[in-house]
């Protein structure tokens, strides 16, 4: 063969993967804009439809979807690579997820209201994370920050339409952001069953003590774990904080909270493609301390600078999607980074483990806190918490690993 025909081949098989991911992104644009939809009127949909809640109760339906990410996300990682298949993982997820989502506006009874809850997390979870999986099985090592920023553009996109749509739904109806979101995941249940297809390179089927054992193995994993575990506390915080903050303090209708969720991820989005490329050349480390480092101190200013007014706070909001964006794609890109592509699975689900972990704690965290406290100083605690888990994995990279900071 060739040199020609081999440069060929292999920019074909190049295009190929790129048009699945681009595909993959598609339909975690649906299933996360799905879950998004439903943020902005929390506050209408729990507290005036079950009277005499606490603040505390009220974050119990965010902490509990996150349990259900924390559970079903190690079980997905760890049967999607002992039998080497996403697709059904992602067809079965999104079922599930549309029948849940309804599910949750023919209850008026709190406890049972959670108990849906739960069920439609274990099944968004089973459905993105496989998604997020199948986008590592389809890279090589020069291409997973590419590919992963092209996932993370339709993620964020996800995150910053949702809550803007679903504010205006939410003007129409209380109940519509859920119908909605129960008719995007019947879409992607279809497109999946139409176009999704596992790599061929995804041979292996390790036993569930190998898939268990990933972090023994692989102990590098650590670090974009930690990374993930507070990036995701504090994804959890915000969304459960920002709507009671702009509602309590600002007094803003949905479709106004809407706009400001959806400001957030603005320049995630823009960011997500470029500098996925930029870590896949310089690498990941420093991206990743830089982004952390800002987004902890403007995090710290956001309660202060926000009760100023909405154009203060979309200012802060702005900043931190920005510095999000900076880190969001160097993280997922060094999970396949750690690890073989046959164990991706499991990296993954470890990654999102921990994740959910913090997706769990964040609520918890606000809820206590505005026992004790105000927005101004929740916010001030969620930033330092931001600035120690990096010092922590900063010594954990230059200490136990022995690596520069590139």
């Amino acid at each position: 063969m060739t040199e020609q025909a081999t440069w060929t081949m292999e920019q074909t098989a190049t295009g190929s993967k790129t048009k699945q991911v681009v595909f993959i992104g598609v339909l975690t644009l649906f299933t996360i804009t799905a879950a998004a939809l439903l943020y902005t009127n929390e506050p209408e949909f729990i507290l005036d439809r079950f009277v005499g809640l606490t603040e505390l109760e009220y974050t119990y339906f965010d902490s509990i979807l996150y349990v259900s990410y924390l559970i079903a996300g190690i079980l997905t990682a760890t049967l999607s690579d002992r039998i080497a298949k996403r697709q059904i993982f992602i067809a079965v997820g999104s079922a599930g997820s549309a029948v849940f989502y309804w599910l949750m506006t023919t209850t008026l009874v709190y406890p049972v209201l959670l108990a849906f809850r739960f069920g439609q997390g274990w099944f968004t979870v089973m459905a993105w994370q496989s998604l997020m999986t199948l986008v590592l099985d389809y890279s090589e090592f020069g291409e997973r920050g590419k590919h992963m920023g092209i996932f993370g553009v339709f993620l964020a996109l996800a995150m910053g339409i949702g809550p803007m749509l679903g504010g205006f739904m939410a003007a129409v109806g209380i109940f519509m952001p859920y119908y909605a979101a129960s008719a995007l995941s019947s879409i992607v249940f279809l497109l999946a069953l139409i176009g999704v297809h596992d790599s061929e390179i995804i041979k292996t089927r390790p036993s569930l003590a190998q898939s268990l054992s990933i972090t023994k193995n692989n102990p590098k994993l650590v670090v974009p774990g930690i990374f993930n575990f507070i990036d995701r506390l504090h994804m959890g915080f915000i969304l459960t904080a920002l709507p009671l903050f702009l509602l309590q303090v600002l007094d803003l209708s949905e479709s106004l909270r809407g706009m400001a969720l959806g400001l957030f991820a603005v320049p995630f989005i823009v960011l997500q493609y470029p500098m996925g490329r930029l870590s896949d050349k310089y690498g990941r480390y420093r991206q990743l301390i830089l982004g952390s480092l800002a987004y902890g101190v403007i995090l710290m200013m956001l309660g202060y600078v926000g009760s100023f007014g909405f154009s203060s706070l979309l200012v802060i909001l702005l900043l931190l999607g920005l510095f999000s964006g900076v880190t969001a794609p160097p993280s997922m890109a060094l999970v396949g980074d750690c690890v073989r592509r046959e164990d991706s699975a499991m990296a993954m689900g470890f990654f999102n483990f921990l994740g959910n972990l913090g997706f769990i704690m964040g609520p918890v965290v606000l809820g206590v806190l505005l026992l004790y406290a105000d927005f101004v100083i929740a916010f001030v605690v969620a930033g330092l918490l931001e600035l120690i888990s990096l010092a922590v994995n900063v010594a954990i990279i230059k200490g136990k690993f022995k690596e520069s900071i590139r």
